[in-house]
């Protein structure tokens, strides 16, 4: 029998909506761990509460915002985890991404607790793909010129005893560019719950009407292009439609983009929504869009969206990124192409409308249900943090 540990995980963002993370404390506390998830505060009511058996703590709770920014090194966050250590007594420690690895490595030191690294992206590629880090001077300085994001990543990796991914691409990254070993990462995909969408509408209309996109609006995503090469698709075929549901720093210039267009009454922009929403956005999509920027970033990472496409039956359009196209040459649940152009983007359009939409979304369901589901990757994250014996560690 495994043994049951404490476990911190660490995020320094707002929970809940925060899907991943929601996910893997769920998981681990079902599997009798005690886990206490270690968040900031976002002016939530209640500074501790309990969310399906795992214990939300938010620090910085009722202080000024700034000061518990999730930035490495910050005093405030690398006291917040010290306390914890000590109320809780972890036996295991998972810091969501890299940034606050490095106060959980000071707060940790001497106490013999191994630190795990839930990596779900290429954190230092993605930040030089965001717009905030390329309009003003010091982020360029800081991100693009001093490379500093490489730097944290490094430290971070040096004093991981295991990392967690979400593609083999990232693991072999980590192996080449850090001879990182293999036995101590682990690939736990970001799939939903097996009866997550089972309300939503499976399949698609044929031929398809509404091509979709959810999630942020940020420069890597080619939303703006994704706009334009719907519009010349939306030329030739008289039906169609796309949505765009979100919000993120390109959300205006894609509005802006939007309104210049001879098609701009066929493409929907869409609010912020909540998980809770997916089901009914779903419901109403025939074709998920993913028509990402081919980078470092994203071809080191798999979208959770693309997982909820799959899991509802809703064909997909992606640009060839690695991993994408690894998953899409598996499933069949999808076609890839060209998405660095709007051309590219409007042929991809027209190919799918004529594709065999049923055939694609069958293949989606059943992949979904034999191999990309939340039960399968419980699975393998409850095996990986059993490696860890807490009584070799105390």
């Amino acid at each position: 029998m495994a043994d049951t540990k404490t476990i911190l995980y660490i995020h320094k963002g707002r929970f809940p909506e925060e899907v991943r993370a929601e996910k893997l404390c769920k998981s681990l506390a079902k599997a009798g761990h005690t886990v206490i998830l270690v968040c900031k505060w976002y002016k939530e009511n209640k500074q501790t509460e309990e969310i399906d058996g795992y214990t939300v703590y938010r620090v910085g709770f009722s202080k000024i915002s700034f000061l518990y920014e999730g930035i490495p090194g910050n005093p405030f966050w690398t006291k917040a985890i010290s306390n914890c250590i000590y109320e809780f007594s972890p036996d295991l420690i998972i810091c969501r991404e890299i940034l606050l690895m490095s106060n959980c490595v000071n707060a940790s030191k001497g106490k013999n607790i191994p630190l795990l690294i839930d990596m779900a992206e290429h954190y230092p590629a993605a930040m030089k793909e965001w717009k905030k880090y390329k309009s003003n001077i010091i982020g360029r300085i800081f991100v693009h010129i001093l490379s500093i994001p490489q730097l944290i990543e490094k430290h971070a990796v040096k004093h991981a005893h295991g990392i967690i991914t979400v593609c083999v691409e990232q693991n072999n990254r980590l192996i080449k560019e850090y001879h990182y070993p293999p036995h101590l990462l682990s690939i736990v995909h970001n799939t939903p719950y097996i009866d997550a969408f089972s309300s939503c509408k499976k399949g698609s209309r044929i031929p398809p009407i509404v091509f979709a996109h959810h999630g942020y609006f940020t420069l890597e995503r080619n939303l703006e292009l994704l706009v334009e090469g719907f519009n010349i698709a939306a030329q030739q075929i008289k039906n169609i439609q796309l949505v765009l549901a979100g919000e993120g720093e390109t959300k205006r210039d894609i509005i802006k983009k939007v309104n210049s267009l001879s098609c701009k009454d066929r493409i929907h922009i869409l609010d912020a929504y909540k998980a809770k929403d997916l089901c009914s956005l779903y419901s109403e999509t025939d074709i998920g869009i993913l028509p990402y920027t081919i980078d470092d970033f994203r071809n080191h990472t798999l979208p959770n969206k693309a997982f909820d496409y799959i899991s509802c039956g809703k064909p997909i359009i992606s640009s060839s990124l690695h991993p994408m196209k690894r998953l899409l040459d598996e499933t069949q649940a999808g076609i890839y192409g060209d998405c660095s152009t709007p051309k590219g983007i409007s042929e991809l359009i027209n190919t799918m409308y004529h594709a065999n939409i049923e055939e694609m979304s069958n293949n989606g369901l059943n992949s979904f249900k034999e191999t990309y589901n939340w039960q399968i990757d419980e699975k393998e994250l409850l095996r990986f943090i059993n490696t860890f014996n807490i009584y070799e560690n105390k």
